[in-house]
C-alpha cells in the first residue's frame, strides 16, 4: 500500500510539472501578435484548466501540512500562493503573464519533492534489503556453526583405552570449518590406527574433502594390517571422488601397545616428532610419498619403529609450525622442538596443552592463517617383557 501510495504520489507531481511547462509554453504563445481568437480562447481555457489544478494542490498540500502556518510562509509555499492569487485577485494581465513566470521555480520545488521521495524509497528499500541480507547471514552462520559442531564430533574425543597408551589430540580450526583432521582408529589385536591430515584449501570444500578421506581411510584400515598399502587404495578411492581436485596429506601409522611396534607410511606429510624418554627430539624417519587425490596408482611404502617405554610419538599438521605472530615470523619447527624436549615427558594431554599454549603465545594477537592440528601418543609398558 505505501508503494502504491509513493506511485501516485510522482504520478501526481508529474502531472503538475507538466502542467507548468504547458503554462509557461503558453505565455510564449500568448505575446505573439495578431493570434485568432479562438486561440485566445482556448489559452484563457488552458488557464483556468492550469490554475484549477494548482488551486487544488495547495489547498491539498495545506491540507495535509503538519504545521500549516510553516507551510505558507515557507519559500516554496509562497511560490505556490503567488502562482495563483493573481487569477482570483483579477490583476491585469501584464502583471499576471509576470507573476506567472515564478512558476518555473516550482519546477525545482516538484524536483526538489520527487528527488526526496525517492531518496526515501530507496533508503527504505535498502533497509529492507539490508534486514534480508542480515537474516540470511545469521542462517548461514547458524548453519556453519553446526556444521563445525558436527564435524568435531566425527572426529574421536579419547584415545582408546590401553593400559601402556596415554593418547591425546586437538583440533583448532582457522576458519568455521576445517581441512585437517586426525583420528585413532581401534584395529584388532588391540593395535590403533593413528592418523594425522591435513587437506589442500580451507573451509567449506576443504571440510567436505576432509570427511570423505577420513571416512575412506577408515573404512580401509579395517582391511589392511600394512599402513603403504592402505594408502593406497586410499589414494585410488579419493581420485574417483574428487570432482574439486583437492588433495590431503596423510601420515598413518599402526601402532602395536603390547610391543612398542609402529608402522607407519606417509603421503607427503610433515613427519612427525619422536621424543625418547631421555629428552632427545628427532624426526620420524622414512621417505614419503604422493599426497592422496593426485594421481591413481601411486605407492607408499611402509616403515618400521619399536617405541621405547616412556617414548613420545608427536604428530601434526603445518598450522603448527606456520602459525605467524604479528611481525610475519612463523613459529617454526625449531621453536616446537624446543618446547616438545622441555615439556613432552608429562601425560599426552598435558603435551598437546603445552604446544597449543606455546603457539598461542608466540602468534599473540595475529589471526590464525591455518587448521592447527596436533596429537600426542606417549608409551609406557607396564608388562615385564616390555
Amino acid at each position: 500500500m505505501r508503494a502504491l501510495g509513493d506511485v501516485n504520489e510522482r504520478r501526481f507531481d508529474q502531472l503538475i510539472m507538466g502542467l507548468i511547462v504547458l503554462s509557461i509554453v503558453s505565455i510564449g504563445v500568448e505575446s505573439m501578435p495578431g493570434l485568432p481568437a479562438w486561440m485566445r480562447q482556448a489559452l484563457w481555457i488552458e488557464e483556468i484548466v492550469v490554475v484549477a489544478v494548482f488551486s487544488l494542490e495547495y489547498l491539498l498540500r495545506l491540507v495535509t501540512a503538519p504545521n500549516k502556518l510553516h507551510f505558507v510562509f515557507s519559500f516554496f509555499g509562497l511560490i505556490d500562493l503567488l502562482s495563483i492569487a493573481p487569477f482570483f485577485l483579477g490583476i491585469d494581465a501584464r502583471y499576471l503573464r509576470i507573476l506567472r513566470i515564478l512558476r518555473v521555480l516550482r519546477i525545482l520545488e516538484l524536483q526538489r519533492r520527487v528527488l526526496v521521495s525517492t531518496v526515501a524509497q530507496r533508503t527504505a528499500e535498502l533497509a529492507q534489503r539490508n534486514e534480508m541480507l542480515e537474516q540470511a547471514q545469521a542462517q548461514m552462520t547458524a548453519e556453519l556453526d553446526l556444521a563445525r559442531a558436527m564435524q568435531g564430533a566425527i572426529l574421536p574425543a579419547s584415545f582408546p583405552a590401553r593400559s601402556s597408551c596415554d593418547g591425546a589430540a586437538r583440533m583448532t580450526p582457522a576458519t568455521t570449518m576445517a581441512g585437517d583432521f586426525y583420528d585413532f582408529i581401534e584395529l584388532p589385536d588391540q593395535r590403533i590406527g593413528l592418523v594425522m591430515a591435513d587437506v589442500s584449501g580451507k573451509g567449506v570444500p576443504a571440510a567436505f574433502f576432509m570427511a570423505v578421506s577420513r571416512t575412506n581411510l577408515r573404512e580401509l584400515a579395517e582391511h589392511h594390517d600394512e599402513p603403504g598399502r592402505c594408502l593406497a587404495q586410499t589414494n585410488d578411492v579419493l581420485c574417483t571422488q574428487n570432482p574439486m581436485e583437492l588433495f590431503v596429506t596423510v601420515f598413518y601409522g599402526i601402532f602395536d601397545p603390547v610391543s612398542g611396534q609402529l608402522q607407519y607410511a606417509n603421503a607427503g606429510h610433515t613427519p612427525p616428532l619422536i621424543r625418547r624418554s631421555d629428552g632427545s627430539v628427532d624426526w620420524l624417519k622414512g621417505s614419503t610419498g604422493l599426497m592422496l587425490g593426485v594421481m591413481p596408482g601411486a605407492k607408499y611404502v611402509t616403515h618400521t619403529l619399536n617405541l621405547m617405554a616412556g617414548d613420545r610419538l608427536v604428530l601434526y599438521t603445518d598450522g603448527v609450525t606456520e602459525a605467524f605472530n604479528a611481525a610475519a615470523e612463523a613459529y617454526g619447527e625449531q621453536r616446537l622442538i624446543a618446547e616438545v624436549q622441555a615439556r613432552g615427558g608429562g601425560p599426552a594431554a598435558a603435551v598437546v596443552e603445552s604446544i597449543c599454549r606455546s603457539v598461542t603465545q608466540f602468534a599473540g594477537g595475529a589471526a590464525q592463517s591455518d587448521d592447527i592440528t596436533l596429537s600426542v601418543l606417549a608409551w609406557q609398558p607396564t608388562s615385564p617383557e616390555a
